[in-house]
């Protein structure tokens, strides 16, 4: 099913038209707008999944990260349609190749911010992964907490069962 729902959000991604070129204040008020809606639903999101199995939040991490990579692949080719904003973002899979790898923290340099606005957005999103990841890893870690703490009590009451 997760496999789905991510093949789901990268189809909706590659088939969603970019717009043409559009002033820079317009792009700014998108984009915030559409960060406050991810933000949004990635902390309701979590809050959910803090509620859920360990197989659930698994689940639930994995697409909030792809909603997270394609959500950004696609502001920042929209912006590229800007003169001067990114050098060598030409196409959906530059822009999502170019967002896997800074969320990858690779950064290749090939394709790169290079106007101030494209600078802000991927700031933002190096800020948004920064936050994600460490929610991520305080869920797993967690879960990892509780499956030890239950292995303890049940390695504890095996043993004095066995006095």
């Amino acid at each position: 099913m997760t496999l789905l729902v991510i093949a789901a959000m990268a189809a909706i991604y590659f088939l969603l038209p970019v717009p043409g070129a559009m002033r820079a204040e317009r792009w700014e008020i998108l984009f915030w707008c559409g960060v406050a809606l991810l933000g949004s639903l990635i902390l309701l999101t979590i809050q959910r999944l803090l509620r859920a199995g360990e197989a659930a939040r698994v689940r639930g991490l994995i697409i909030l990260l792809c909603l997270t990579v394609l959500f950004f692949a696609y502001a920042d080719r929209t912006l590229a349609e800007l003169p001067g904003q990114f050098d060598d973002l030409h196409t959906k899979t530059d822009a999502l190749y170019f967002n896997v790898s800074t969320v990858a923290t690779v950064g290749f340099g090939d394709v790169h911010a290079a106007g101030q606005l494209a600078r802000a957005a991927v700031t933002m999103q190096i800020i948004f992964n920064l936050v994600f990841l460490g929610a991520a890893v305080g869920v797993i870690s967690g879960m990892v907490r509780a499956r030890a703490n239950q292995r303890a009590r049940a390695a504890g009451t095996g043993q004095a069962d066995g006095q």
